[in-house]
This record gives C-alpha cells, sequence and structure tokens, in this order.
C-alpha cells in the first residue's frame, strides 16, 4: 500500500516561530514591538494578497489603530474613522461565519457571540 503525502498548505509566513513571534509582537504592550509585528503582517499581505487570512488582517487592523492612537499622530476624527473601520470589519468577520445560508440580523448575530 502506498502512504499518502500530507497536504502542504502555502502560506505567507516562513514557519511556526514567524507566526509567533508576531502574535506575540502583536499582543504585548510595547508600541515598537508592535509596529515590528505590523510591518511583518503588511509584507505577509504582500505576498499572500487577498489569501490571507481575515482573522489576521483584522487583528493587524486593530491594533494599527492603537498604536496610531498612542502615537498621536492622527487627528481625532481620523482616528475615529480608523477605529471604526477595524471595528466593523472586525464584527463582520465573527459574526459572517453564523449567517450560513439564511441572513439573520447583526444585532442578534452579535448577542449570540456576546459582542
Amino acid at each position: 500500500r502506498r502512504r499518502l503525502k500530507p497536504l502542504r498548505t502555502v502560506v505567507a509566513w516562513r514557519g511556526r516561530a514567524e507566526w509567533d513571534q508576531v502574535m506575540v509582537g502583536l499582543y504585548c504592550g510595547d508600541s515598537r514591538l508592535q509596529q515590528d509585528a505590523l510591518d511583518r503582517v503588511s509584507a505577509w499581505k504582500s505576498r499572500y494578497g487577498p489569501k490571507m487570512p481575515l482573522a489576521v488582517d483584522c487583528t493587524a487592523e486593530l491594533i494599527r489603530c492603537k498604536v496610531l492612537d498612542s502615537s498621536g499622530r492622527l487627528k481625532s476624527h481620523e482616528l475615529i474613522l480608523s477605529y471604526g473601520l477595524a471595528l466593523v470589519r472586525f464584527v463582520n468577520l465573527i459574526t459572517e461565519r453564523k449567517q450560513k445560508m439564511v441572513s439573520i440580523p447583526l444585532r442578534q448575530l452579535a448577542r449570540e457571540v456576546n459582542i
């Protein structure tokens, strides 16, 4: 009997170590390390294009808003728009999995996932 080789998945990151390093960087409290992690996610995005996992992209956008907020480089209305867009994308990502084939009001979906 022939053994089947495990399927390989092509991803934008070099390996588990790079993935872990970026995730630790995104969630740490140090703005410099967060910016380094965001730069790495941007590189992944340029390599992977539209196949970039939405969860990674949404997380990076939320962290990017936080870094910009703490830097003071944006005016308040620009910051509000940035946070708003990042949060809408995040909520859509979370609730889209519950949508399935039937259209369910966003309010109901949000209640189900406690947001």
